[in-house]
């Protein structure tokens, strides 16, 4: 305490001494309360006002990481150094504990043998506690025994487990290791159909005097359970559809992940509105355990409504209507009207579940699309059927369409007739759809006519399209695109205006107008291309909340010669990340012709 606060104080007393002898001859129940209070409020505003002018600062070294992190959150004197009325003994005090706290924040990273030297410093009102440590060599485990008893000694993906553990001799004695392979084990166990696997022996040993470390988990996984019988308590569906919603039969295994595998296929069906899976172990049979499911229908018919804005297609709006379960069979319908200022389009679609009900499906389509740029003038009619089958991690669409299509583009002005079959494999993996910190997408398609059949020309067309987004730390993102497709065909003016390539636009190279790149006809107006490719990268920057900025570079084009057409153009853009998707406002500069600026606004999910 400084010398000055020490007077003070001291005054104060004798102060209240004067005071109380002053009346030593009189009473003490008649001493005025102000005369007993004076001295103690004034010793009070004293002491308040030096604590309120102490600060506290920590000065750490000798770690980084989550070591430094670790350390920080375990010190008192750190945690506390802001709290109102920190005195100089509460300070003392709580930098005492220092070293013990250091060593026991270091202890769960293998570290044991740690020196720590440090020292207060005052200056002025302000307290700096420093601290050096030296963690030493970490620990390391020596012995490492994980065992198996019960009905599950020989399980092969138990054992698999405990050969691939990080919990080997001669790694260092994190805890977070050793429960991580404890908590694994048992996890794997129970999802083995193990319910009752507890451990007989978890020992963690550290010998500080030989520096070695010892672990020690015995699981005894006790007796195997297993699926019992199915029942699904729902009669609005056909009982076999609902059973090729599970993919496990009674008998196998027990499995707590399948369980919720089941009940999230359920959900994603969007027949139901609940879906509770329940596993009574109570009821068990043996060692079977009965699966019930309850299930809440969804109303029939469901409709949606939207509008939206993009510089390509200028305002656009959507009308729909479902019919979730048209019969017992699971079959749905859907209709959707779309309108911009480019275009319309009708689509009506009739959809029925296939073998798994979960991913593979069998639609029929008919569609009517009018379309209306500046480049061209189309209006297209087709009926369609396509399958669509899950294949491991791709989903494979084979179809087959009939398209009448009338067209003015430049100086052709034709009405095609095409039968048109075609294949496309698709994948798409992402952390979130919306708006993605990791993900990818990959399409490729090929499809064709033969003028023999049912079709006024022939042709064959490949293309293949694909998008990365990688984060950058915890603000940035990389996003990437890759597109390509070329096309064989005998009378390319046959060539409908939906089967060419054009380039420009939102999606394709910013800083062109849409459908702007492509080739020119004897009027210089452009037709499309047979091929086309495109190369785009963009990195995106948080600022703060949902907002951040962009910059990218988009290269492509379309063309009848793979020598020709490609333009390139850069920009900057605003972004702001909302509930239903990324908001993505762009200024682009054309920057291998002399165009103004183009401003380009596009909303949607990344993936």
């Amino acid at each position: 305490m400084p010398a000055v606060q020490s007077h003070q104080y001291l005054r104060a007393i004798f102060h209240s001494l004067a005071h109380l002898r002053h009346y030593t001859s009189m009473n003490l129940c008649r001493i005025p309360l102000a005369h007993w209070l004076q001295p103690a409020l004034f010793v009070l505003t004293l002491l308040g006002s030096h604590n309120a002018l102490a600060a506290l600062r920590v000065e750490l070294r000798g770690v980084e990481g989550e070591l430094k992190d670790n350390v920080l959150a375990l010190l008192t004197v750190q945690r506390e150094r802001e709290t109102e009325g920190l005195s100089e003994g509460h300070i003392r005090r709580y930098f005492q504990r220092g070293a013990k706290e250091i060593r026991q924040a270091l202890e769960p990273f293998g570290y044991y043998a740690v020196r720590v030297e440090s020292h207060l410093e005052q200056s002025g009102e302000d307290w700096i506690a420093h601290f050096f440590v030296v963690p030493g060599e970490p620990l390391r485990f020596a012995t490492v025994e994980m065992r198996l008893r019960g009905a599950g000694a020989q399980d092969a993906t138990l054992l698999k487990l405990i050969k691939k553990s990080e919990l080997k001799p001669g790694v260092v004695a994190r805890h977070s290791v050793y429960e991580t392979a404890k908590s694994r084990l048992q996890k794997q166990a129970f999802e083995n159909g193990y319910l009752d696997a507890q451990y007989t022996v978890h020992e963690l040993r550290i010998d500080t005097v030989a520096q070695t470390a010892a672990a020690i988990l015995e699981l005894d996984t006790g007796s195997q359970f297993y699926f019992g019988p199915i029942g699904f308590n729902y009669v609005g569906l056909d009982d076999d559809l609902l059973r090729r919603y599970v993919d496990f039969k009674a008998g196998e295994p027990f499995s707590n992940r399948r369980l919720l595998e089941l009940q999230r296929a359920l959900e994603d069906s969007d027949y139901f509105e609940q879906v509770d899976v329940e596993a009574s172990r109570e009821q068990a049979v043996g060692n079977a355990v009965p699966i019930n499911v309850e299930l809440t229908a969804r109303k029939r018919h469901k409709y949606t409504a939207g509008l939206g804005f993009g510089t390509d297609t200028g305002a656009r709006g959507l009308l729909g209507w479902e019919h979730r379960r048209i019969n017992r069979f699971g079959h749905r319908m859907k209709a959707e009207i779309r309108a911009s200022q480019i275009g319309q389009d009708l689509t009506l679609n009739y959809s029925l579940p296939l073998k798994n009900p979960r991913t593979d499906r069998l639609d029929f389509t008919a569609a009517v699309q009018e379309e209306d740029t500046d480049t061209v003038e189309s209006s297209l009619q087709k009926i369609a059927v396509g399958r669509i089958v899950k294949r491991g991690l791709w989903r494979e669409t084979l179809s087959l369409s009939y398209e009448r299509e009338s067209y003015e583009v430049g100086l052709t002005d034709e009405t095609t007739s095409l039968l048109i079959p075609g294949i496309s494999y698709a994948q798409v993996r992402a952390d979130n759809r919306l708006i993605a910190g990791y993900g990818r997408r990959l399409q490729y398609d090929l499809r064709g006519a033969a003028e023999p059949l049912l079709s006024d020309t022939s042709f064959v067309q490949a293309e293949v399209q694909a998008k990365w987004i990688r984060s950058i730390g915890k603000s940035g993102r990389w996003i990437g695109r890759l597109e390509g497709g070329t096309t064989w065909v005998d009378d390319f003016e046959l060539l409908p205006v939906s089967a060419r390539f054009f380039a420009g636009g939102d999606q394709s190279v910013r800083g062109y107008g849409f459908q702007e790149l492509g080739p020119l006809d004897a009027s210089g107006e452009v037709v499309g291309g047979k091929h086309t490719v495109l190369a785009s990268l963009e990195y995106e920057q948080r600022l703060f909340g949902n907002w951040g900025v962009a910059v990218f570079v988009d290269s492509g084009g379309a063309f009848n010669a793979f020598a020709e057409g490609i333009e390139t153009g850069a920009g900057i853009g605003l972004r702001w990340a909302s509930p239903i998707g990324m908001v993505r406002v762009d200024v682009a500069a054309a920057v291998s012709q002399d165009n103004a600026l183009r401003l380009h606004f596009t909303l949607g999910p990344d993936l």
